[in-house]
């Protein structure tokens, strides 16, 4: 796959968004939750935050993704998200995996290491020392918002992680940081887009997330969806990072994010793919 072909890619995916308005479950943490929901609906998909055990049967069968999100977990979430794996593992869907903070604590660790041998996500999102935690390395994971890759040494390194950990699943990993890295075993691609103001505001990781659902949600090019997932929160965050305070730059964040399409990936993208 060239950079021509990942515009294409990326350009119809964003279409099919906007046509089909793919219902997207997640269940995620509640720091997260309204802007996570408000991303979906942003990109022209259609949210669903459920997490009821009661319910989970019902809805995860009309949804077209499924984004399980760690950052608050608890028991009672803990048990929802696995039912709610079975189910659509069973339904045929994509499962997008955001394992928030793991690392930080054992609780969280054994909890994805379960989730990861129960089933097998189609895609993982997360930053550096969550995805070093993921493969059983060591971790330096202070915080659910640890830093990603950054430097060429440790973007080779991280390559590398990736690489292995997708081919170790056979799923598609998505490292994110200064730089995000995007892999299935067989493409790589690596992107530049972003701003610094990104991590100046809670949820970001936890949007990109639900973004890489919304995108697996009309395809099966689960890599093309990641990759575009990833491009427009960059591109979106360089658009908003013009206006002075934090509070703009998250209001301006989400109107960027509402008018993604693939002309605009084609005039500010900034990756490559090999």
């Amino acid at each position: 796959m060239d950079t021509k072909q990942m515009y294409s890619n990326s350009t119809e995916i964003l279409q099919a968004i906007r046509e089909r308005k793919p219902i997207v479950h997640q269940i995620t943490n509640y720091v997260t939750v309204k802007d996570c929901a408000n991303v979906v609906l942003a990109m022209g998909g259609s949210p669903i935050m459920a997490d009821a055990e009661q319910e989970l049967e019902d809805i995860v069968r009309l949804s077209n993704a499924l984004v399980i999100n760690i950052g608050t977990l608890n028991d009672r979430t803990r048990s929802s998200m696995f039912l709610a794996i079975s189910i659509a593992q069973d339904r045929g869907i994509p499962i997008i995996l955001d394992p928030v903070g793991a690392g930080a604590s054992s609780y969280r660790t054994n909890t994805v290491q379960s989730m990861i041998s129960h089933v097998v996500p189609t895609v993982i999102r997360g930053n550096l020392s969550e995805i070093r935690s993921v493969a059983q390395l060591s971790s330096h994971t202070f915080g659910v918002d640890s830093a990603g890759c950054d430097g060429t040494e440790q973007i080779e390194q991280t390559k590398g992680i990736a690489w292995n950990l997708s081919r170790k699943l056979g799923c598609v990993v998505a490292v994110t940081g200064k730089f995000d890295i995007v892999t299935d075993g067989t493409f790589m691609a690596i992107i530049e887009n972003g701003h610094p103001a990104l991590t100046q505001i809670t949820g970001t990781g936890c949007m990109s997330t639900a973004m890489v659902g919304t995108c697996c949600a009309v395809t099966d090019d689960y890599f093309s969806a990641a990759v575009t997932a990833l491009l427009g929160m960059g591109i979106a965050g360089e658009l908003a990072s013009v206006h002075a305070g934090l509070g703009s730059f998250h209001t301006a964040l989400f109107d960027h994010l509402s008018r993604l399409d693939g002309a605009l990936l084609m005039q500010k993208g900034a990756f490559h793919v090999s």
